[in-house]
């Protein structure tokens, strides 16, 4: 016969989660709809903030490549520019971060940031070389999308983890 360890964590008076006997935190239903709905409202405002660092990253980036810089250096200045945006307002609003451990969270959001720029830079190397895509804009638009989600998983479980 199998038992389950109960380790219970009280809200009020209710019982919030308990651990089975695998060691696995289980939430009743009400909690699993709380963390759905705080999930999609973290979605929703990562994506308000990243409308305006994409719009810094987009202006910047064709500035840049309009006075000739290379795409890749423009890339990696234009996504600079958003990351500083990016911090101050998903630190505040999106995750509501106030104190604590912001030297090691700016440390895991640059790395974050840098993976994402990464992926930016090769994404943007097989419109330009191997799809042909000579938009900047066309290119950038498809990139953003897809760097845009790998960065909110990576802010959400790695660097404003609760």
């Amino acid at each position: 016969i199998r038992r389950a360890r109960r380790h219970r964590i009280r809200q009020g008076s209710r019982v919030a989660a308990r651990m089975d006997i695998y060691g696995v935190l289980t939430m009743n239903e009400e909690n699993k709809k709380k963390e759905l709905k705080d999930g999609i409202v973290q979605l929703v405002k990562y994506n308000m903030v990243g409308v305006i660092n994409t719009l810094v990253d987009f202006l910047v980036y064709q500035m840049l490549t309009y006075l000739g810089m290379k795409y890749a250096i423009a890339q990696c200045i234009s996504y600079g520019c958003g990351i500083l945006n990016s911090y101050f307002f998903n630190s505040r609003w999106t995750f509501k971060r106030d104190g604590g451990r912001r030297k090691k969270e700016f440390i895991y959001f640059v790395a974050v940031n840098l993976v994402s720029m990464g992926l930016s830079v090769l994404l943007l190397k097989v419109c330009y070389d191997i799809l042909h895509i000579d938009s900047n804009l066309i290119s950038k638009a498809i990139v953003t999308p897809i760097v845009m989600l790998v960065n909110f998983f990576g802010s959400k479980l790695f660097v404003f983890k609760k």
